[in-house]
């Protein structure tokens, strides 16, 4: 289509309109400008004004409710759903008017009116997880739990950093970690692994033990090391059996070496043909001053290889850096034995196992030999006998400080064949 311009009248007409629409938008252009200006304000009026300015802006409405409904000081319920609403109104789309429409109608005794938000804002957003995440809490305080359950698990399907804080929230519902366990957590080894820690966290094993009892049947591959913090719990609470068992159990699912029965010792890798699990019922090994300590391929009693640590005469050393703790039966007696050998260890301070009850250190205390100086393999025995409280023995390798002028400990010790057998009878 052509305009016809020729005449002087359609020119005029034709100038008339440009200029029309130039003013039009620029009153448009600073209608936005001075809405936007006043929206990022920090004046409530001003926000007031930008909606009244910009009817049609979400934002305007969205920035009016939240104030009204977070401004502790001067909290207005109504206001803010009001504002909210306007928001959902324009733009029905938008996932964060609608979950906080429901907060402020929850805020308001309107529960019904609260769900309805939430399931708008689901629609919307079907799968975001802070609106899982939200609506599952809403659901667990109207005691909706399997509900709340559900929507929380669609949640951590979509971000698995939120579980610790889905467990806590769940416990406090609802303490009952099989329908927790059930029902929220995602069924897979990693999922049941960080729900542990986060139980033991909360000081609850026995919730601990129950998602152990679901991960072990869950057929899923997971690592030994995985299972040392929930082992190490239990050895602390004194669960003694319950450690063994899950230790046990461990092995057997993550196919750790280990010994096939045969051996009726209690003491773990007494051979030190694995690497230290460094925790659970395996050796324990912190760093010392004056020692160093590794394993031998070269020098071997039975096995092919034995435990090696080396004392360079640099300090009279208190050396208690390698022990495993052993599950014991009270009032039972168990022989204790070691192969050591030695080169040129010094001093009146030899090294020697000391064997004892760490929470019941009265009942039971028993101490090898020491061996000082240059010595073949020797074989180094005991017997021990547990009292009525003993259910765990501390295996220790051990040094104490010499008290002679000459005391900084120098020589080689290699040890293997370490063992705790239970004798017959009682």
């Amino acid at each position: 289509m052509r305009l016809a311009l020729s005449d002087g009248r359609a020119r005029w007409v034709f100038l008339a309109l440009v200029i029309f629409a130039a003013i039009w938008f620029s009153c448009e252009s600073a209608k936005l400008y001075l809405a936007a200006r006043w929206n990022e304000s920090a004046d409530p009026n001003q926000w007031r004004a930008a909606a009244r300015l910009e009817p049609g802006n979400a934002r305007c409405w969205e920035h009016i409710g939240l104030y009204n409904q977070w401004n502790l000081g001067h909290r207005n319920l109504p206001e803010a759903i009001h504002g909210l609403q306007r928001a959902t109104k324009i733009d029905p789309r938008a996932e964060r008017p609608w979950l906080e429409l429901a907060d402020a109608e929850e805020m308001q005794g309107e529960a019904r009116r609260a769900r309805q938000a939430y399931e708008m804002a689901q629609w919307d957003a079907p799968i975001s997880p802070s609106v899982a995440w939200r609506y599952g809490s809403f659901l667990l305080r109207e005691d909706d739990l399997q509900e709340g359950f559900a929507e929380l698990r669609r949640a951590l399907a979509i971000e698995p950093s939120l579980e610790a804080s889905a467990i806590s929230g769940c416990w406090t519902a609802d303490p009952d970690a099989r329908a927790i366990t059930d029902q929220l957590l995602p069924r897979t080894s990693k999922s049941y692994i960080r729900a542990i820690s986060d139980f033991i966290s909360q000081k609850q094993t026995g919730a601990a033990l129950v998602v152990w009892g679901r991960l072990r049947n869950l057929n899923q591959p997971f690592a030994m090391a995985s299972t040392i913090e929930l082992i190490n719990e239990l050895i602390r609470e004194d669960h003694m059996r319950d450690a063994r068992d899950v230790w046990k159990e461990a092995l057997q699912a993550t196919g750790w070496p280990h010994s096939t029965g045969h051996d009726a010792s209690v003491i773990f890798n007494g051979g030190f043909e694995q690497d230290f699990l460094n925790g659970g019922l395996d050796w324990r090994e912190s760093r010392a001053e004056g020692a160093s300590y590794a394993f031998d391929d070269g020098v071997s009693h039975t096995g092919r290889r034995s435990l090696h640590v080396s004392f360079d005469g640099t300090a009279n050393i208190n050396f208690q850096n390698i022990f495993q703790y052993a599950a014991v039966e009270s009032r039972h007696r168990y022989r204790f034995a070691a192969f050591f050998r030695t080169e040129g260890i010094s001093t009146n301070s030899g090294i020697r196992f000391e064997i004892f009850d760490p929470r019941h250190p009265a009942e039971v205390q028993a101490w090898t030999p020491s061996l000082l100086g240059t010595n073949p393999w020797t074989w180094e025995t005991i017997d021990v006998e547990c009292g009525p409280e003993t259910r765990m023995l501390e295996i220790l390798l051990r040094r104490t400080p010499s008290s002679k002028f000459d005391n900084k400990l120098r020589g080689i010790v290699w040890v293997e064949d370490v063992s705790l057998v239970p004798m017959q009878g009682k």
